[in-house]
């Protein structure tokens, strides 16, 4: 990989891990994940996997885990009367995908849930444990989107061949 090749690669995971950071934060703090921050994870990995040639793997990756989380999202609806994971979830998560391709893409997805859940149950311990209220409601899924994508990019893991 020659310098030019080498910055961009810098350039894009330092705006991945950004918008990932902006993501989670403002996840647990108001329970939304900005569009920007999906658009942002997206376009970087769309420009990484250019510079690879590999755009067709970062589409599929995209595609796939954008085709699970719809279904998923569709299932607890129709099965629990409400979507069992947020829009801006599901739009972090595609984007995510453009960065790992279809397979570990899926495999982000995986991790990303049993991150979530582990979390949910550690806060829940720590309040049984105080002796507080616990926390009713959905799980910001971001943290462990971030996470799960850092973790899986910075392995070595991508769309590319």
């Amino acid at each position: 990989m020659g310098a030019l090749e080498m910055v961009m690669e810098v350039a894009c995971v330092a705006g991945l891990a950004a918008a990932l950071g902006i993501a989670a934060a403002t996840d647990l703090a108001h329970r939304i994940v900005p569009n920007g921050c999906a658009v942002a994870v997206a376009l970087l990995g769309v420009v990484r996997a250019a510079a690879r040639g590999a755009v067709p793997a970062a589409a599929l990756g995209a595609a796939v885990v954008l085709a699970v989380m719809l279904a998923t999202a569709a299932a607890s609806e129709r099965l629990g009367g409400r979507p069992g994971v947020g829009g801006g979830d599901v739009k972090l998560l595609a984007a995510a995908g453009v960065w790992t391709g279809p397979a570990l893409g899926l495999a982000v997805v995986g991790a990303s849930c049993l991150l979530a859940l582990a979390g949910r149950a550690a806060v829940q311990l720590a309040a049984r444990l105080r002796g507080g209220p616990r926390r009713s409601g959905g799980i910001p899924l971001a943290p462990a989107v971030a996470v799960a994508t850092l973790v899986a990019v910075l392995g070595g893991a991508s769309a590319a061949p």
